[in-house]
């Protein structure tokens, strides 16, 4: 009997142990996939995050972009510098649900500004800015976002160039200014140091340039006036670009340009 007790005392240890070990394999198995579950909610909310933040700094860059064309006239025989002049950035930085973020972006013109065919980007947040567009202006976009949660666990690093673009026609005003000022040049050369004839032929000229600046989405405003010595004469244009569909509204942008008679 002693035996029999023996072995059913052992039994029991056993069927004991089994258990507890059972229970505890279920509990580290529920506290991995609790740990799993909450490390994939925790590389959702980041990955939304991303695309927000990568929105928003990037709508920060066009914005400045558009605040400087919409402020700063540019100059006919400058266009190129003018262009190359433009550098904006972006930053956002705070924390989101658990996690601690920061984002930055620069850009200035892109040298795939020569495009003769559109060019797309994924930065698709952005859209219809994102992407190269020939003739407008085009910005190299470099992009960063860093991001940590869950108690430093889980952590997001992007680092990106695109490419955007804010639709003024740069290269619709460059050849307007071209014909536009030697137009001009020419009708009021052809009367010197006689201002009615000089009157009559920019009169004259006038009514096509206006036309040749509305085909081209340009308004335009000129006028002369004496040189001084040499019966030479100055002429001046203003080309506006009115409602330019930009990233935070529509703007007007400005390109002026001067010359003088011989």
């Amino acid at each position: 009997m002693a035996r029999k007790a023996v072995a059913a005392t052992l039994a029991s240890v056993v069927l004991l142990t089994v258990l507890v070990v059972a229970d505890a394999t279920v509990m580290s198995a529920q506290d991995n996939l609790a740990s799993t579950v909450q490390t994939s909610q925790i590389e959702s909310r980041e990955l939304l995050l991303e695309q927000s933040l990568a929105g928003s700094v990037s709508l920060q860059v066009l914005a400045q972009a558009q605040g400087y064309l919409s402020s700063n006239p540019a100059e006919c025989d400058g266009l190129p510098q003018y262009a190359g002049s433009i550098s904006t950035s972006g930053e956002s930085s705070g924390e989101d649900s658990g996690i601690a973020y920061t984002a930055n972006a620069t850009a200035s013109e892109s040298p795939a500004s020569s495009l003769e065919s559109p060019r797309g980007d994924n930065l698709t947040i952005v859209a219809p800015f994102a992407g190269d567009v020939p003739g407008a202006l085009n910005l190299q976009e470099v992009l960063s976002v860093k991001e940590v949660g869950g108690g430093g666990s889980v952590s997001l690093e992007r680092s990106e160039t695109h490419t955007l673009n804010l639709p003024i026609k740069v290269d619709f005003a460059s050849s307007l200014c071209t014909s536009t000022l030697g137009s001009l040049a020419a009708a009021l050369s052809r009367s010197p140091c006689n201002a009615t004839l000089e009157q009559d032929a920019f009169d004259a000229v006038l009514p096509a340039l206006h036309e040749d600046a509305a085909a081209l989405g340009f308004t335009l405003a000129a006028g002369w006036g004496s040189g001084g010595s040499s019966c030479s004469a100055t002429y001046w244009v203003t080309l506006v670009e009115p409602g330019v569909a930009g990233a935070t509204g529509s703007f007007d942008w400005t390109v002026r340009g001067s010359g003088t008679t011989a």
